[in-house]
């Protein structure tokens, strides 16, 4: 009864570690989901009650309101650089919602597509769906992109590539001079980049920056979830050239319909409350947990997001199996890579959570060391 086409995804590695931990909570240290682990912030929470009391519950413009888009536009003119006008923003069901109405826009059958390698599990899933042409960007050991590497792999049947900056799972931020090679690469074959910025605010090394104030055909796709921890509510957003921005809007029209309208109203209200504490936080969970953990295995040490994309010790393929057998939840390689020979955690979890985590991959991480010795 199935479409080939449906039969063809794979069930989400993260999504089946957060179902595990769902079922059997409180017995698990979980270090395996993405979600930010602080409150939303008490000013965007009075402005969501507010938004519903005075009866912002109906269908808002398929595009999204105006004061939000005006809010985000101005934002991208003044933080990220980018020259915005609110016509070519749409407001879409979190980021997730933006990737897929960007890619069913702008993707045909066979189209050549180009993400790098480790990539967000959705990018890969989505792509085949669409039935285009994944090709892949190694960006293996230090998980930055190789100007050299992308122009081999760069060419006129390339459709657009997919970058991630912040990176999930790896922590990597693109910065400006490498923002730049890579614009000028796919300036020179008119290619389009997709540019995945929901970490932006998770920047421990103050090296992010926008490619879309570099190259003017990038799609920018951002979004609140992470930032006001707001998972649940669904609202994110993509500026780009406005052919594809309306392209979208037509088709969420026939899909989404719209994002959630009460949740609009309050982000247009409480646009950017202050989390710099909280960020401030995650910088030393970062560092706690590369501390802890340099001795025993390789890993880098994640320059934005909350996670650490970390190589299993001695190349043990079923490592992740005995963490899981030490109650401890971690995101295999596999969700992310071809390869099979890491592992993601998450350092968006309490001091005490994060403090047993360790303790049990230290220990693990000592057993393998002494299998060998």
């Amino acid at each position: 009864m199935l479409s080939n086409r449906v039969n063809n995804i794979k069930e989400s590695g993260i999504r089946k570690v957060f179902e595990l931990a769902v079922k059997n909570k409180g017995e698990y240290v979980n270090l395996s989901i993405g979600q930010p682990d602080f409150n939303v912030p008490d000013e965007l929470k009075q402005s969501a009650v507010k938004a519903i009391r005075n009866n912002e519950n109906n269908y808002a413009p398929t595009q999204g309101i105006l004061p939000l888009r005006e809010k985000i536009a101005e934002k991208l003119k003044n933080e990220n650089q980018i020259n915005s006008l609110a016509d070519d923003i749409i407001i879409t069901s979190g980021v997730s919602g933006g990737i897929f109405l960007l890619l069913a826009s702008i993707v045909d059958p066979g189209d050549e597509v180009i993400i790098t390698e480790p990539y967000f599990v959705m990018y890969k899933e989505l792509l085949d769906f669409f039935q285009a042409k994944i090709i892949y960007l190694d960006t293996y050991p230090d998980f930055h992109i190789k100007p050299e590497k992308l122009k081999k792999l760069i060419t006129k049947k390339t459709k657009a590539l997919i970058i991630n900056t912040p990176g999930n799972p790896t922590g990597a931020i693109f910065g400006r001079n490498e923002l730049s090679q890579i614009a000028e690469i796919c300036k020179k074959y008119n290619t389009l980049v997709i540019s995945d910025e929901i970490y932006e605010k998770f920047d421990y090394e103050c090296k992010f920056s926008s490619i879309g104030s570099i190259y003017n055909k990038t799609v920018t796709l951002n979004g609140f979830s992470k930032s006001q921890a707001i998972t649940g509510w669904r609202v994110g957003y993509a500026h780009g050239p406005n052919e594809i921005i309306h392209a979208m809007n037509k088709l969420q029209q026939y899909t989404f319909v719209c994002a959630p309208t009460f949740a609009q109203h309050a982000l247009a209200e409480t646009f950017n409350p202050d989390i710099s504490k909280e960020i401030e936080g995650y910088g030393k969970k970062r560092d706690y947990l590369f501390d802890g953990l340099k001795a025993s295995f390789k890993l880098n040490k994640p320059e934005g997001a909350f996670y650490a994309f970390i190589k299993c010790p001695d190349g043990r393929k079923n490592f992740v199996e005995d963490c899981i057998k030490n109650k401890l939840l971690v995101v295999p390689s596999t969700s992310f890579s071809r390869r099979d020979d890491h592992f993601r955690v998450s350092f968006a979890v309490t001091g005490r959570e994060l403090d047993k985590g360790v303790e049990i991959l230290k220990a693990l991480g000592q057993d393998s060391r002494g299998w060998h010795s």
